[in-house]
């Protein structure tokens, strides 16, 4: 009997628990798609003006920017339209962090031009209202992942929350150790690190996702010097993100060296602990991919909305 009055007890606690934070999950998916809706109605720059934090971050040409200073001002382009849903999301228990991500479109004059997957990052603000602090994409080849009724979130259970004092510390480490492991041997490393639920995005690659991820980690030619930059972590101490710059040095003709940004998330799991449950490279393009790159809503040839390659 006493079992079983403990039981219901913890069932009567987790209880208003769960259901907090599966809301907060569903406020940052409304946040996503009304984010989506605002740029078909209004454009693109006013949405992403209007949805930003002031001082949010998207990439340009590789480099992480502020969205404000990139997107203010901006002229639209006559028929050009970008259009993007999530397919998965999370957010921590503290109600403070979440992310979405999924394809996104360009299309110009309603046809499709080019597509590919985006990140972006939400906090909550003083007032209340979700806004992005991180928004990152790439171009990618293969099918975008279908769009469903009801955005799905990790089916692995986070750990127990942790409230920190130094939360924006805590996650620069974690990523700083990875960046110095991967550094020696980049495979091992990655295959220590990644979740088994890990969604990797590569510019003009298909998403590498779960038990593909680790085994074309395993086999991965080269490691990359990654240096964080910022970074933060919920209250929770359950999930956070890491943003910096990434270079990996030239193999000769094979493959050309490579310089850009990184976004990293990472989830504290249950069974597992730290794990990176996605990570997305945005690289700086060669001169002559640049000159080709179509633009998106206005602005110079190879700058476009960070929801797409840059």
């Amino acid at each position: 009997m006493k079992n079983l009055l403990t039981i219901g007890t913890l069932a009567a606690m987790l209880m208003p628990f769960t259901s907090h934070a599966q809301a907060v999950r569903e406020a940052v998916v409304a946040a996503e798609t009304s984010f989506a809706a605002q740029a078909a109605q209004t454009g693109t720059a006013a949405a992403f003006l209007a949805n930003s934090a002031p001082t949010a971050l998207v990439t340009e040409d590789g480099k992480l920017v502020k969205a404000q200073d990139l997107w203010r001002g901006r002229p639209a382009r006559s028929g050009s339209r970008l259009a993007w849903y999530p397919v998965l999301a999370d957010a921590a228990q503290s109600g403070d962090l979440g992310y979405t991500t999924g394809p996104w479109t360009v299309f110009q004059n309603d046809r499709p031009q080019t597509a590919g997957e985006y990140v972006t990052v939400w906090r909550k603000q003083p007032d209340g209202k979700w806004k992005f602090v991180v928004d990152m994409g790439i171009e990618r080849i293969g099918t975008a992942p279908a769009k469903t009724a009801t955005v799905p979130q990790p089916r692995l259970q986070a750990a127990a929350a942790t409230p920190s004092t130094a939360p924006s510390n805590i996650v620069i480490d974690v990523d700083r150790k990875f960046a110095a492991a991967e550094l020696l041997k980049p495979g091992a490393a990655y295959q220590q690190y990644l979740s088994t639920e890990a969604r990797l995005y590569r510019p003009g690659l298909s998403m590498m996702q779960g038990a593909a991820a680790s085994a074309n980690m395993k086999i991965m030619d080269g490691a990359y010097l990654f240096e964080p930059t910022g970074g933060y972590l919920a209250a929770a101490g359950d999930l956070g993100y890491v943003v910096g710059t990434l270079h990996r040095p030239s193999a000769g003709v094979k493959r050309p060296a490579e310089n850009g940004s990184y976004l990293r998330i990472w989830r504290r799991e249950a069974v597992d602990g730290w794990r990176v449950v996605l990570e997305i490279f945005n690289f700086t393009p060669n001169p002559t991919a640049a000159a080709a790159a179509p633009s998106v809503d206005g602005g110079t040839s190879g700058i476009a909305p960070s929801k797409r390659a840059q």
